[in-house]
């Protein structure tokens, strides 16, 4: 409705209410001290509890004159505020345009205009053709629609159907009033808002009535139910209720991907149910491209497992070696030995598992790329730096992998010893080369992968200067552990010389025992870790600063020497035992448990040989010492915040697990060596899932034979006139298309059905058809294949069928079929020239492919006829041996076609 009103959530109508309390006009008389509202009297707790709403007020002589008739704007007030009051907006428009024709929009009572529109636009009032008729008086009749309908506005429910499951309360008079308030009369009645037998519906209503009628509407108890739960991740909701509040539930147990799912959970107490749906996308390759002509790049959507990556890609015509992972897990790395140039070629991802669910993979791919490296390689960019003036190395960047023959800068030889090429970096040295001037190298029969070849390629470039001296800084790795932090990569072996036992002093400035400096991984060589090796320096303080000497013998990767200092660090002990945090189970395809992962809170020592039933004792949910566990094995990595307890083989684990573990599990890297104490947690394993799918093995599909499609399943399969079956057609489609004609047989074992496609099926040579298998069952019935599809290379089995034959001369017939062909000599036994009715003695004995019409040979006859004097010729196809179609199975002519001559 263009109108509609907005309505805040439960939170803001809230601060809704709080507002309009603070801004309502104050009465002249509080609720509790109008002069003709006694305590007695029926209807002051409902007065007093609207005063304070904010929604009804007395006179300034401080009277409430309770007995005072009703008019239909006061009504439309004082619903107005209590629809307000609930989170509903006043319409922007309402100083614009007016729902009634006897409201203006500048009328004088302005109070009417807003509460008119805002009661108009929610469907609490609709008017009289038109008209509000606001000072008329409103009967008990009306009344009783009105609050039926502002109840409806903001319950989402009429009072009418809230009170359907409780029996009728006798209205006496019921049958007077009019036909459309019949229902909420007896809504107000059952609901005990009024109690009266005779309810009087076309009487008027005084201030004090409406006061208790409004409050007990008011006050009326809603059942909430769940208007919305949306899953925003495996274990947690936000969920709306009826009353528009919002709510964030945790789930105990953590939701299926992509399955609707009935969860229970409370909110203040009380229990809800709702049908959820944890959706997630699911994991697929997004891109399989081929970079350089030798480097495929595969990518994915989400990160994958990195013990499953090998023999998990393929391009069709080529090899590629083992598959690398990059760090985030979702770019997938191979090489080819040799250039990729491929035509049409099928390119196939199987499904690989997911980092984050070993049990969920990607989709398969299956694609075809065209490949073929044309571009012979150039150089990219050239880098030459000295800290003086000349440099003896310059390092060359080609667009991609390549061999060089020779190189030259500033047209002098680079001598053969000095250049080395790896992949697409070339670094030559020995040369000298100044900064401040221009400098040109040139690199000979630069040559790629594929063949392609630059004679010379070449670029100009300058030696840049940086003179600039390193510098440091240092801070704590840990309670003994000093990490120091260059702003340049360093020359490792100086800094190592320089930071080695004795660099490290006390308060007093003695020598602390320390290792020499290790390179930080990945880190440039710009971060080294010195570690202390004293396990004293605690014995009397918790806390220790110490000065590192940082000598002036260290240099940079250009030999910039760094500038002699000393820097403090403080250290403070570490006594924090470590603490696990929580655990992750991993399962294999089959729900079968491969390995346990607990977690901690911090780095750990590392440790391995830990066999778990010496560790830790299992109790299951009978309460009984349970052995299923006892057979794990785990480590730990040093650095590493989790310990891995693993199967040799997978183990079939259910539900609950209590497990309490022994002190000294595992130590931290402090040199107090804090051993973790004693801890318990409960392993949910779950109820393992009943696999009700079974998945076929690459290259499932053979067609050794042209017209033969081997289809092997992993386990024995369903065969014959049944549902499932094997050797129904229906359960096999290539290229999308049913295999109509096929026949289809099944191996004694039930594991191999052979389809023998139908003449003609396969109407030309295609390398990379999709062909797939669906629905097949295994001989239980309780499994059913995973749709398997797979491109497979199929031959044209469709025979060339002549259709014209036109005579050119009185030697000569040109014949034309419904493709190409080709001829393989003569066929004088191959036709049947027919010349009124009679077959001929005159034979086809010649023939060619006509230029630039693959699909028509001109014939000669063995001798002339002179056609001019026949009636009917036509040519009939009686054998095949010399016309055969151009694909690779060569099918031979149909036979016993015959065509009439023109």
């Amino acid at each position: 409705m263009a109108n509609q009103p907005k309505k805040y959530t439960k939170f803001v109508a809230a601060a809704a209410t709080a507002t309009l309390v603070a801004s309502a006009i104050v009465p002249v008389a509080s609720a509790a001290g109008f002069s003709d509202v006694a305590d007695t009297n029926s209807h002051a707790v409902n007065i007093n509890a609207l005063v304070d709403a904010g929604i009804i007020q007395g006179y300034p002589d401080g009277t409430f004159k309770p007995n005072q008739e009703l008019t239909r704007g006061q009504v439309v007030k004082m619903l107005g505020k209590w629809v307000e009051a609930q989170g509903f907006e006043i319409p922007a428009d309402y100083a614009t345009k007016a729902r009634f024709n006897d409201v203006a929009v500048d009328a004088k009572d302005q109070e009417l205009v807003k509460y008119a529109a805002l009661v108009a636009d929610t469907g609490v009032f609709n008017g009289s053709n038109g008209a509000l008729n606001a000072s008329g008086k409103i009967t008990r009749e009306n009344m009783a629609l009105v609050l039926d309908r502002a109840f409806k506005a903001i319950n989402d429910t009429t009072l009418v159907e809230l009170a359907t499951e409780i029996e009728d309360v006798k209205v006496a008079d019921l049958a007077t009033a009019k036909a459309e308030a019949r229902e909420a009369i007896q809504a107000l009645r059952d609901l005990g808002i009024t109690v009266v037998e005779n309810f009087n519906p076309k009487n008027t209503v005084t201030r004090g009535q409406f006061a208790s009628f409004l409050n007990k509407t008011i006050n009326t108890a809603v059942e909430l139910t769940v208007k919305e739960a949306v899953a925003v991740d495996a274990k947690t909701l936000n969920v709306t209720l009826s009353d528009n509040s919002t709510h964030v539930v945790e789930l105990e147990k953590a939701l299926e991907a992509n399955e609707a799912t009935k969860v229970t959970f409370t909110i203040d107490g009380k229990e809800y149910t709702a049908t959820v749906t944890f959706k997630v996308e699911a994991p697929k390759v997004m891109s399989v491209n081929i970079v350089d002509g030798v480097t495929v790049e595969v990518k994915f959507s989400e990160a994958v497992l990195k013990s499953d990556i090998n023999n998990k890609v393929s391009i069709q015509g080529t090899t590629l070696d083992t598959a690398t992972l990059s760090e985030d897990g979702k770019t997938l790395t191979l090489n080819s030995a040799t250039a990729i140039n491929v035509k049409d070629a099928a390119v196939v991802v199987e499904p690989i598992r997911t980092a984050k669910d070993r049990l969920v993979k990607t989709a398969k791919y299956v694609s075809v790329v065209t490949y073929k490296d044309e571009v012979a390689p150039t150089i990219a960019s050239v880098k030459a730096t000295t800290k003086g003036k000349a440099t003896d190395t310059v390092v060359v960047t080609l667009s991609e992998k390549a061999t060089i023959g020779s190189a030259k800068i500033n047209g002098v030889d680079v001598a053969s010893g000095n250049i080395k090429v790896d992949g697409k970096t070339v670094t030559l040295e020995g040369v000298t080369v100044e900064a401040g001037k221009s400098h040109t190298v040139e690199l000979f029969n630069v040559e790629d992968k594929a063949g392609n070849k630059s004679v010379k390629a070449s670029k100009t470039f300058e030696v840049s200067v940086d003179t600039v001296a390193p510098t440091a800084t240092i801070e704590a790795a840990g309670d003994n552990t000093i990490l120091v932090t260059f702003d340049k990569s360093m020359n490792v072996a100086s800094v190592k010389a320089a930071l080695v036992n004795g660099i490290v002093k006390d308060e007093l400035l003695g020598a602390v025992t320390s290792d020499t400096a290790t390179v930080v991984e990945k880190s440039d060589n710009k971060q080294f870790l010195v570690e202390l090796k004293d396990n004293t320096i605690f014995a009397n303080k918790d806390s220790r600063t110490f000065t590192v000497v940082l000598g002036g013998t260290m240099t940079d990767a250009l030999g910039n020497k760094f500038a002699a200092t000393t820097k403090s660090v403080t250290l403070t002990k570490d006594a924090v035992k470590p603490v696990a945090t929580g655990y992750d189970i991993i399962v294999d395809e089959d729900g079968k448990v491969e390995e346990i992962v607990v977690e901690f809170n911090e780095a750990l020592s590392a440790k391995t040989g830990i066999n778990f039933g010496d560790i830790a004792t299992v109790v299951n949910a009978e309460g009984k010492v349970d052995s299923t566990l006892d057979t794990l094995t785990g480590s730990v990595e040093k650095g590493s915040k989790k310990v891995s307890f693993k199967f040799a083989t997978p183990v079939l684990v259910e539900g609950k697990l209590a497990v309490t573990f022994n002190k000294d599990l595992v130590t931290d890297l402090s040199l107090a060596a804090n051993k973790a104490d004693a801890f318990n947690m409960t392993f949910d394993f779950g109820t393992a899932k009943t696999s009700t799918e079974f998945e076929m093995a690459a290259g499932a599909f053979d067609t050794t034979t042209a017209d033969t499609i081997k289809v092997t399943f992993p386990e024995a399969v369903k065969g014959g006139a049944v549902a499932g079956s094997a050797t129904d057609l229906a359960n096999y489609t290539l290229d999308g298309k049913a295999l109509t004609g096929a026949t289809i047989t099944i191996s004694a074992d039930n594991k191999v059905a052979t389809i023998k496609l139908a003449e003609g099926t396969i109407t030309a040579d295609n390398k990379t058809a999709v062909m797939k298998v669906s629905n097949v069952q295994n001989l239980a019935g309780n499994k059913t294949v995973k749709a398997y599809e797979q491109t497979i290379a199929v031959q044209d089995t469709k025979a060339p069928e002549l259709t014209s034959a036109v005579i050119v001369d009185n030697e000569t017939i040109e014949l034309t079929y419904n493709e190409a062909v080709q001829f393989g000599g003569t066929f004088a036994s191959d036709f049947s020239l027919i010349v009124d009715g009679q077959v001929s003695t005159v034979a086809l004995s010649n023939a060619a492919v006509v230029a630039g019409k693959e699909n028509t040979l001109r014939v000669t006859l063995s001798a002339p006829i002179n056609f001019s004097l026949v009636d009917t010729v036509a040519v009939k196809v009686i054998d095949n041996a010399s016309v055969t179609d151009k694909g690779e199975r060569k099918n031979a002519q149909k036979l016993n076609i015959e065509v009439k001559a023109k």
